[in-house]
């Protein structure tokens, strides 16, 4: 009975132990917890608070929820409790038990502050709302958000919010009692608080509100405010825009103003009706002015007592002036327009007649499409070599000068138009035949004393006028250029220009301008003259017609002439790549698309197999044991696959290459085979590749029978691609390897070997070497048969 009485005892201790370890009341607290009794809960917690980790945070969140729990009845009481949990932290010393806390403490603080903020808001005062919203936007920022940091976010954002209508507010008030830099300011921080809370309505509210009171201000506008008046408020909008367009009125800046008006205010308003009458009304005030102003200046030209430099500014602002007058009195506009030639005239004979040829040619070349007038093209002409004459020619207009004169001097029309407004009193006749300037009877129109009839001593040539005017201007320009350190440029450049306009009136069938490239990419007229090549070409299949339109070309196009430049580039760099042995280069031209590209002209296509051709064979007379080559010729081959020359050229190459290295011993068998292999397979039926590559094959079979080798495997792959690929001369050559293995095994027999082992399907007993010898004299055969 003791016994059983102890036992009882014990029991009950150690079940009285096990309730009261820390564990236990951690699991009774937590229990209590989850029922919402966090009085009793908090107690407990409370015991064990240096016992258990996780003791201070649930402490913790005992106040959080009660302080939670008495928001809605008491936010002081709530303020305590939330205090409480975070005074919890002074009392903790593990670590592992401050970091669960503090979870729990960022939660409360966050609870704090967002009471901060809800108190904030209910204060009538606003500067004292502003002042709590600060201070609780700085309490915020300085506060731990472990774990909570998107609700801390989130409130700051709408504390910041806050803060830009309120400063929005007071520049309202500011702005009402006309205190326009006090509004401004209150705005500007408005702004502020809104970027940095993304509240873009107010920021643009605020914006505007400044453009509005700077307009009131008179102050001048920033960019920005424009941006954002077109986002902000409609009445915003147009209080803005009214106020604008009135002082762009009062700016005197008439056209601005109605361009305003017509964007932005272009609806019903006796206010908005006046302001336009008003513009209207000072506008004709303007122009009426404006035209006494030409009447006077027209006056003093017409007394010819107006200064030739007052004419030049005259005529360089008319079509401005034109333009303004247009827009108020569009009736008054082609009068004016009517002046502009007597004025350039004026101009033009001035500077003539005054030796001033390098403003008579930029006059001529401002006037609009001068180059449809052939007058103006003559004068042009005609500037240009006196200016020559002058000594003027220098590095900056060699260009621009030369292209003029030739395309002056090779348009029929300058010289057609000469001899019609010329008076004849003889029976001269003048002929196109020799013109060079036209290739065949194009012009529509003709003079009366010009024809295409043959040269005779009352029929002069045009033709012949035309070359020597062009005598003339060469030798001026050598006289002009001779000591000059661009000489070389100048003369190179005059001859290319020649060259190209020659080429193109030898194949254009058609009656246009036959300009100088440089003149004609200048004014645009490349285009016309590429379009009539590329005509030509789709009508004769002629790819000279293409060729000549490559000086023509401004900017890259999908057109014929671009493409077949293109082409011709891409050869032009695959040669460079051959004389450089730059093998990247080559392989990044090489590619399939630039293939089709050139493939599709006959003449490229043509040209570049025998220019590649060529280009080794340099680089062979440079050095016959040059191993790039071999790489550099396999990819042309490739490239070029129709390219026969080539093929034999790189078969012929290869073999003399591998004989001289084997026989040097600077390569191996293997090397030599592998090499020669493409040279068999691109010249099949050449006698002396098909005896070299016979002779490797035996090398290199005789090399694994003799285990000279670990290229197995790959000896036999390159055998494999040669086996179905034999021509008749190679199996003539292949002979010598029916004889080797011949002698191989009359060898085995006289040693008393039962060759049959190595003959039959079948072998018994055969070494690793007896099948290796078996599989080379199999070789042999396949290949010999």
């Amino acid at each position: 009975m003791e016994i059983i009485i102890i036992l009882i005892v014990v029991v009950i201790l150690g079940y009285v132990i096990f309730q009261s370890l820390p564990e236990q009341k951690f699991k009774k607290a937590t229990a209590l917890f989850e029922l919402g009794n966090f009085a009793e809960a908090f107690r407990i917690y409370e015991s064990i608070f240096l016992k258990h980790p996780d003791a201070p945070a649930k402490l913790a969140e005992c106040r959080l929820i009660q302080g939670r729990n008495a928001k809605e009845r008491n936010l002081n009481e709530a303020i305590h409790y939330f205090n409480e949990a975070i005074q919890i932290k002074n009392r903790i010393s593990k670590q592992d038990s401050k970091q669960k806390y503090e979870l729990v403490e960022a939660k409360a603080i966050f609870e704090i502050a967002y009471i901060n903020f809800r108190n904030a808001l209910s204060d009538v005062n606003t500067d004292s709302k502003i002042s709590k919203i600060k201070d609780n936007v700085l309490f915020i920022d300085n506060s731990l958000k472990s774990g909570s940091e998107s609700s801390f976010a989130d409130l700051k954002n709408k504390n910041l919010s806050e803060l830009a209508e309120l400063y929005f507010s007071l520049g309202l008030q500011s702005e009402k009692s006309n205190k326009l830099s006090v509004a401004i300011q209150f705005y500007s921080d408005a702004i502020n608080f809104a970027t940095k809370s993304s509240n873009t309505t107010i920021s643009n509210s605020s914006l505007s509100r400044i453009g509005i009171s700077k307009l009131k201000n008179k102050d001048s506008l920033s960019k920005d405010i424009f941006d954002a008046i077109n986002s902000s408020y409609t009445e915003y909008k147009k209080d803005f825009y009214f106020r604008y367009a009135k002082q762009l009125f009062l700016e005197k800046k008439y056209l601005e103003a109605e361009k305003i008006i017509l964007t932005y205010l272009n609806f019903s308003s006796s206010i908005i009706d006046k302001l336009k009458e008003a513009i209207k009304a000072e506008k004709i005030k303007e122009v009426v002015t404006k035209i006494d102003k030409i009447n006077h200046e027209l006056d003093q030209l017409y007394e010819n007592s107006f200064p030739v430099e007052d004419v030049k500014i005259l005529y360089e602002t008319l079509d401005k002036r034109i333009d303004e007058i247009k827009l108020v009195l569009p009736s008054l506009s082609d009068k004016l327009k009517d002046l502009k030639p007597s004025l350039f005239n004026r101009l033009l004979t001035h500077y003539i007649s005054e030796e001033q040829y390098g403003n008579a040619i930029v006059l001529i070349q401002k006037f609009p499409s001068f180059w449809e007038s052939p007058e103006l093209l003559k004068n042009l002409g005609i500037c240009c070599y006196a200016y020559v004459s002058q000594g003027n020619l220098n590095e900056k207009n060699y260009r621009t000068i030369i292209s003029n004169w030739l395309t002056a001097v090779f348009c029929d029309k300058v010289i057609l138009k000469s001899l019609e407004e010329t008076s004849w009193d003889d029976d001269f006749t003048f002929t196109l035949l020799e013109s060079i300037g036209s290739n065949y009877q194009q012009h529509s129109e003709l003079p009366k004393n010009v024809n295409y009839d043959r040269i005779s001593d009352l029929n002069i040539s045009i033709g012949a006028t035309q070359s020597e005017l062009l005598q003339q201007f060469e030798s001026l320009v050598n006289q002009n250029i001779s000591y000059n350190s661009i000489a070389n440029n100048v003369l190179d450049f005059y001859s290319q220009e020649k060259e190209a306009i020659q080429k193109i009136v030898a194949v254009i069938n058609t009656e246009i301008l036959f300009a100088a490239p440089h003149f004609a990419k200048t004014y645009g007229l490349n285009i016309e003259i590429i379009k009539e090549l590329e005509n030509d070409y789709s009508k004769y299949f002629d790819e000279e017609s293409l060729y000549v339109g490559i000086p023509y070309i401004k900017d890259k196009t999908d057109g014929l002439v671009s493409k077949y430049a293109l082409a011709k580039e891409l050869v032009a760099h695959l040669l460079f790549a051959i004389k450089t042995e730059n093998i990247r280069q080559l392989q990044s031209i090489l590619a399939d698309s630039n293939k089709v590209l050139v493939e599709q002209f006959k003449t490229i296509k043509e040209s570049v197999e025998d220019a590649i051709y060529n280009a080794f064979n340099t680089k062979i007379d440079e050095n016959p044991e040059d191993e790039k080559l071999i790489t550099l010729m396999n990819e042309c081959i490739f490239f070029t696959s129709e390219n026969e020359k080539l093929k034999y050229q790189y078969s012929s190459y290869v073999a003399n290459f591998c004989i001289a290295k084997v026989n040097d011993d600077e390569i191996d068998n293997y090397k030599a085979l592998h090499l020669m292999k493409n040279a068999y397979l691109y010249s099949k039926e050449n006698g002396k590749i098909c005896k070299n590559i016979v002779t490797l094959i035996r090398y290199n079979l005789m090399d694994i029978a003799n285990d000279k080798t670990n290229k197995q495997d790959s000896i036999y792959k390159i055998l494999d691609s040669i086996k179905n690929n034999r021509s008749n001369v190679f199996k003539d050559n292949a002979k010598e390897l029916a004889k080797t293995r011949t002698d191989i095994l009359n060898d085995l027999k006289k040693t008393g070997v039962d060759i049959s082992q190595f003959t039959g399907t079948f072998s018994f007993n055969l070494t690793r070497e007896g099948e290796k010898l078996k599989r080379v004299l199999a070789y042999m055969h396949t290949l010999s048969e």
